[in-house]
């Protein structure tokens, strides 16, 4: 019924506040136009901001912007100025001067038919239903279909209100069946006031303020939608209603709740081209070769989660994942890896935008295919803290702890805990999602002695390659909508490690004595870029490819020229006695069908 004519005009001071209004950013819309409203543009300043503050939800602000761009020297055009001051008189319930502002908008042609018709509902609920029948029949000639519709019920309305004399549930009921029907037929804005009015007449009854909140969700106003339903819970609720007020809030939150209740399955294969499997990011096996293995892959995954709303505030999620990547060539084969991880997470969300969470996790690695065996086993305990400040961003504090082991005498050194501590910002619009992040890790696990090819004859060498370190890292992460099917993703992340004890070349001459050469404490910059891009193919199936980044550089490495003077007795610091070559970029391309159920 009442719609709000977003008469926008063109000023170049104004274009970044016309952008957020249009894209339904509000808050933002009208601290841009607060920021232009000086002259010789300050009318259509505040004649936005006065749009913004209706759009959210303050009319009583919004009617105040609006008065002042009326006094400006560039004031809006007067007919939809007053349409619009009339929306907000209309809102505050002030229906007689409501009624005055929409009958001064019918002087433009174009605002004309539903200027009588907001007139007429005006009227209606100040009490003159002969006059709401009056300002129906001016708005018949020429009415549109949906114009049409709405001055027959406004017709029939008047002609209920003239005819009889019911009780007061008559028009409470006749505001909550108008807002259903402008519910039904996409009128959200019509549909909220419409509500809330209903809500004022009866305020211990929690349906119309739980459908004022479906209609703010509609419209994209999370904050109103998420107030309305709250408000909504704590009123008389049919067991049907109260369900219904607790998936919207589910969806309107942004922890473990935001995906509902329920079960869900997903299955995917892929395949792929690795152009360095030997730097896997579990285990380095073979540390000392200076290859490059590239290999095709397959990849098969399978996972299974269970969604529980344990309280109005405590929220729980049970899941299993399980992954098989099998590369093809002999060389790589034995880098395959197969991995199970099973979880189980808990979040409680206060009512002041906090939430709480605790998980706890298990994995088990598996490596090779044809000498399948165990790599290493994980059990992990985590716990978070998160503050929503707004609906646009959220600051989270992560804590985990892993005790590792590796499985056999074969990946012994993998054996140790893991401490992670992460530190992210969350920063949210309608089709684009970012987040920043700093994290602090210690992999305190273990050290491995692997031979070494012969450096002098008569000796026998050892490479001592401790795999202990800690590390800080920071990245960025960016997810956007690019239409109805398609979507992308962008991930970037440095990291700088730093390891805790010298690697060396261990050497036992024929007599016994030992002598360590080349200790040297490896320091690494690592860097990782990953875009995505998926498209939807139908309701349970999404096509998705994903290319991999890695840039390693290190001071170990059997190719980076040495000092003079330092490969010499005694400590013979020589990179050719390097175990490995830290310095290597890897490259991996993806294609995955996925399904979910």
């Amino acid at each position: 019924m009442l719609t709000l004519v977003a008469m926008l005009v063109a000023a170049d001071p104004l274009a970044e506040a016309k952008q957020s209004f249009a894209a339904g950013q509000y808050t933002e819309a009208e601290q841009q136009a607060l920021q232009a409203a000086q002259p010789p543009r300050l009318g259509a300043a505040l004649y936005l901001v006065g749009l913004a503050r209706f759009r959210a939800g303050r009319p009583a602000e919004a009617l105040e912007a609006l008065e002042a761009a009326g006094r400006a020297e560039d004031a809006p055009p007067r007919a939809s100025w007053s349409f619009n001051r009339g929306a907000c008189l209309y809102a505050l319930e002030r229906f007689a001067e409501a009624e005055q502002a929409f009958l001064e908008a019918t002087a433009d042609e174009a605002l004309a038919r539903v200027a009588w018709v907001n007139a007429g509902f005006a009227a209606l609920d100040a009490g003159a239903p002969e006059r709401a029948a009056q300002w129906a029949e001016r708005a018949k000639p020429g009415a549109s279909e949906r114009e049409a519709a709405q001055v027959e019920e406004l017709l029939a309305l008047a002609a209920r209100a003239r005819g009889s004399s019911e009780d007061a549930e008559a028009p409470r009921e006749e505001a909550y069946t108008r807002g259903l029907a402008a519910f039904d037929a996409g009128r959200f804005e019509e549909a909220r006031t419409l509500f809330l009015q209903d809500a004022k007449r009866d305020p211990d009854s929690g349906r119309a303020r739980l459908m004022a909140g479906a209609s703010a969700y509609r419209l994209g106003e999370r904050e109103m939608a998420r107030e309305d339903v709250t408000a909504a819970l704590s009123l008389q609720l049919e067991p049907q209603d109260r369900r219904t007020a607790h998936d919207y809030l589910d969806r309107l939150s942004f922890g473990l709740r935001a995906s509902g209740q329920g079960f869900q399955v997903s299955a995917g294969a892929g395949a792929g081209f690795d152009s360095n499997v030997l730097q896997v990011g579990v285990a380095a096996r073979d540390v000392s070769t200076s290859a490059r293995t590239a290999s095709t892959f397959a990849e098969a995954g399978l996972g299974l989660g269970a969604r529980f709303r344990l309280s109005d505030a405590l929220f729980a999620d049970l899941s299993y994942g399980g992954t098989q990547r099998a590369y093809a060539t002999s060389a790589a084969e034995d880098y395959s890896l197969q991995l199970h991880r099973a979880a189980v997470a808990v979040e409680w969300e206060s009512a002041h935008r906090f939430r709480l969470g605790l998980a706890s996790w298990g994995d088990v690695f598996f490596t090779g295919l044809s000498d399948f065996r165990g790599l290493q086993a994980s059990l992990t305990g985590s716990a978070w803290l998160a503050l929503d400040e707004s609906e646009h961003t959220s600051t989270r504090l992560d804590v985990s702890l892993a005790r590792k082991a590796g499985l056999g005498s074969e990946f012994s050194y993998l054996s140790g805990r893991r401490l992670d501590a992460t530190l992210s910002q969350e920063l949210r619009f309608r089709l684009l999602a970012m987040t920043a992040w700093y994290r602090y890790r210690e992999d305190r696990i273990g050290t491995l002695v692997q031979s070494a090819s012969v450096v002098t004859t008569g000796t026998t060498q050892e490479y001592v390659i401790p795999f202990a370190w800690t590390g800080h890292a920071g990245g960025a992460s960016a997810r956007m909508v690019l239409g109805e099917r398609f979507d992308a993703g962008l991930d970037a992340e440095a990291e700088w490690r730093h390891y805790l004890s010298d690697s060396s070349l261990r050497v036992q001459a024929a007599d016994g004595s030992t002598e360590e050469w080349n200790l040297r404490r490896r320091a690494d910059v690592r860097f990782a870029l990953v875009p995505t891009v998926s498209a939807r193919l139908s309701k349970h199936l999404r096509l998705s490819a994903r290319y991999e980044l890695l840039v390693n550089t290190s001071n170990v490495d059997t190719r980076l020229a040495d000092a003079a003077g330092t490969c010499t007795a005694p400590d013979y610091l020589c990179h050719r006695y390097d175990y490995t070559n830290g310095n290597y970029q890897k490259h991996l391309v993806m294609l995955e069908l996925g399904a979910t159920w």
